[in-house]
């Protein structure tokens, strides 16, 4: 397996730490793939965010990067190029159904239990979770947890409650929180971290 690197949301200094782990799990020497396809690019264009996340990233020592706005006829061949994935936020439901059509989600799994480094921000988190009420949605990476991102205090209630009758867990990031999935399970990289299960909150 390789590593998956999920954040709440938040801001280039919030996720300092996020970025760094990505950037150092990355395969050196190659460019990271981006992907922004779950957000809107009537609200905010594909290479305005482009060049946002590379300003994010080169202080890390990343500096060669390709987006993809599409996932048409991608395979695992044009995937292994890439020393990783980085893919934004936006309306997960709308990224869960592009990569479901597309069959990039099959691509993607296959990238990363070759080893492959990925990187999901916010909408990019939330897909690696489980899915809601059985739907396809999301990939179910992360030990039978849903993924809440941009967690406020005030939620607690609400989230403890969609629990109680549930079997699922869920993890719950605010923005600035983020945490590394690999073999070795769940670790907190940075920022407000929390789980959730049967009507319980666990810090």
């Amino acid at each position: 397996m390789g590593a998956l690197i999920l954040s709440g949301g938040g801001s280039a200094e919030q996720n300092m730490k996020a970025h760094a782990s990505f950037a150092e799990k990355s395969e050196q020497g190659k460019a990271v793939l981006y992907i922004p396809v779950a957000g809107d690019p009537e609200r905010r264009p594909h290479e305005e965010s482009f060049h946002y996340i590379k300003k994010c990233l080169k202080p890390h020592g990343i500096s060669q990067l390709e987006m993809w706005t599409d996932f048409d006829g991608k395979s695992f061949v044009d995937l292994q190029m890439f020393a990783g994935v980085y893919i934004s936020g936006g309306c997960s439901l709308k990224l869960r159904r592009l990569m479901y059509e597309s069959g990039f989600d099959r691509v993607l799994l296959d990238f990363y239990k070759r080893g492959g480094v990925v990187f999901g921000q916010s909408a990019g988190a939330v897909v690696f979770g489980k899915a809601l009420s059985g739907g396809k949605e999301a990939l179910n990476l992360v030990e039978n947890y849903r993924i809440v991102c941009h967690y406020k205090s005030e939620d607690e209630s609400e989230t403890t409650l969609i629990t109680k009758n549930e079997s699922f867990q869920i993890l719950a990031m605010e923005d600035g929180g983020s945490v590394l999935v690999s073999d070795g399970g769940i670790k907190k990289i940075s920022g407000g971290i929390y789980t959730f299960e049967k009507g319980k909150k666990i810090e």
